[in-house]
């Protein structure tokens, strides 16, 4: 998507459900569990599928390097409890995808008969791309914010080491007779995969706005950009964002600060945590035809304000989702040959 400087010009294209397969079958040759692999290739798939190739499928090797690393926990047993109103999932270092499903079954489970759920979520992997893991919410009628702490990777020009992290929100909500909205966004000018995207197809260069090297210096060499920080997203107005999401997924959970780790793979860190909200318009608003009238009425009027061209939030990426479901995912030349590397080392071939 806008993250990416691949155009995919040299994909091939692979069926959803046969890539699905593949990747629950890697992480299971790795001793993830069943569930657990299944649930983490049906995101990351679902991810790919949408367009935000950066957090799809091509998170799959650095995921696997955290699990033979040990960092993740293959046979992780999370858990929830309630305290004060507030649920608690604890990942015990599982991957991240499993654990949000957890934690957002819970929730939509209480919000059949309460208007606002609350979970905080510790002590799990990457999540990856938010706006898709909400996607369930939005499908059962139910609107949800969720923001994730990373490592500190985010800094402005000038700083000698990352200070924050580029700390993703998303939020989702149903639009009654169209796809929901869904809008996701790092903090950081850009998603640090988006750096890593362009270490691994070989490009020379990236904007000089995306990141700065260790000295601090706004950078255009990717290499250097991966050592150093990224640069946020408007300035000050991105690192108050950044700090929103510090005392909602960070400060609640209780724990010590996590200090930068320079050159650490971002996107596979095995001790993530997260905010997590759900809203059920129909416990929450006056009436749920006065919810769907507001938002049906919202949006076509935002869309009929931008002419022909006019979107919103999420409609990009349903219609990327339709089409690749029809002719399938593309995959550039370089995430092929990672993928290849990673089928030899678990056995589990790569039909192309």
């Amino acid at each position: 998507m806008t993250d990416s400087l691949n155009p995919l010009t040299d994909a091939v294209r692979m069926p959803a459900a046969a890539l699905q397969a593949w990747a629950a079958g890697v992480l299971q040759a790795f001793d993830v569990s069943a569930c657990h692999a299944q649930a983490t290739a049906q995101a990351l798939v679902r991810t790919s599928l949408r367009g935000v190739d950066t957090h799809g499928v091509a998170r799959l090797p650095p995921y696997v390097q955290r699990i033979r690393e040990g960092t993740i926990h293959t046979r992780a047993k999370p858990s929830l409890q309630e305290r004060n109103g507030l649920l608690r999932c604890h990942g015990d270092h599982a991957l991240g995808q499993p654990v949000l499903e957890l934690a957002l079954q819970a929730c939509l489970d209480r919000a059949a008969s309460q208007a606002v759920v609350a979970c905080h979520i510790e002590a799990c992997g990457h999540l990856g791309a938010l706006g898709v893991l909400l996607l369930p919410a939005v499908e059962q009628g139910c609107m949800a914010l969720l923001c994730q702490r990373t490592p500190s990777i985010m800094a402005m020009p000038g700083a000698t080491r990352p200070a924050l992290g580029n700390n993703p929100i998303a939020f989702a909500a149903p639009v009654a007779g169209r796809p929901p909205l869904v809008f996701n966004m790092a903090l950081s000018a850009v998603a640090r995969g988006a750096v890593m995207a362009a270490v691994r197809d070989g490009h020379a260069q990236i904007p000089p706005h995306w990141a700065l090297d260790e000295h601090g210096h706004p950078t255009t060499d990717p290499h250097a950009a991966l050592q150093g920080a990224m640069q946020p997203m408007a300035g000050h107005k991105g690192l108050g964002l950044a700090m929103v999401v510090e005392c909602l997924a960070g400060a609640l959970g209780g724990g010590l600060f996590q200090p930068a780790v320079p050159g650490s793979a971002e996107g596979s860190t095995a001790n993530a945590c997260a905010f997590l909200l759900v809203i059920n318009p129909a416990l929450a608003a006056p009436s749920p035809r006065g919810f769907d009238n507001y938002m049906a009425n919202w949006i076509t009027g935002l869309l009929a304000a931008q002419g022909t061209q006019g979107r919103y939030p999420g409609l990009r990426q349903h219609e990327c989702e339709l089409q690749r479901r029809a002719e399938g995912i593309p995959l550039s030349s370089a995430l092929i040959n990672e993928l290849q590397a990673l089928a030899r080392l678990s056995g589990v071939a790569l039909a192309l």
